[in-house]
């Protein structure tokens, strides 16, 4: 899969990146030696009332498209049938032009689904025509977003070693040292080249847990955030 960002894969990257980094290995020597170095992210307001599923990379929907044409009438007929009464309403209650094909009118409804809502308004044939990447980055927004537009990533960070990168359906269950939280926005900008500590000190990003530490290793923060912006990263929004 691609590493879309956010997403596990891009996370796993992220860390195998980090452990390469002579930068990040000496500027970081000490961190978490004697103390919880550990970092949680917390991405927020994650645009997943405002993004539809025709609004995503064409790379990610082309294929869905793709299978839904081919399907045989009788297959389109059986998908039809078992759609959600949601989607029904959707289907329903949309626009378009009168001499529009069922297919053409099914899409164009698919397309306006906005992410939040897909759990609710999928079936398991849809489900079954939805692969790849589309398919494990939706279960991972079902599975990882909290409190509706949230999402936790949890690193164990240790005398210049990433030991762990992963995201959290509980973020209770870890206890980190520190947290960073900010927009997603505040995210993207960072793997675009943005300084993690001006954005800390300038408050577009929260910090959690001792400043004065973190200031101290404001060289092996600094570099975090290159190695973040030297991640291949693809957004999803």
């Amino acid at each position: 899969m691609a590493d879309w960002f956010p997403s596990r894969e891009w996370l796993e990257s992220y860390r195998a990146n980090l452990n390469e980094d002579d930068a990040y290995a000496a500027e970081s020597d000490g961190w978490g030696v004697d103390f919880n170095g550990d970092f949680r992210f917390v991405l927020t307001r994650l645009p997943l009332e405002e993004t539809a599923l025709g609004d995503l990379p064409d790379e990610l929907t082309a294929d869905l498209y793709d299978r839904i044409d081919a399907l045989e009438d009788d297959e389109f007929d059986r998908l039809r049938e078992t759609a959600t009464s949601a989607f029904e309403e959707r289907l329903e209650s949309g626009e378009g032009e009168a001499d529009d094909s069922d297919r053409e009118r099914f899409r164009r409804t698919l397309s306006g689904i906005a992410l939040a809502d897909v759990p609710d308004v999928a079936w398991p044939a849809l489900e079954d025509q939805i692969r790849g990447d589309l398919d494990s980055l939706l279960a991972q927004l079902e599975t990882y977003v909290v409190d509706d537009s949230r999402v936790h990533a949890h690193l164990e960070l240790e005398d210049g070693v990433c030991r762990r990168a992963q995201l959290v359906e509980e973020p209770s269950a870890q206890d980190p040292g520190f947290e960073l939280e900010a927009p997603y926005e505040t995210w993207t900008d960072l793997l675009e080249g943005a300084d993690v500590i001006e954005s800390v000190m300038s408050n577009e990003m929260s910090l959690e847990g001792s400043v004065t530490r973190v200031i101290h290793y404001g060289d092996a923060a600094a570099a975090m955030g290159d190695v973040a912006g030297e991640t291949d990263a693809r957004y999803l929004f």
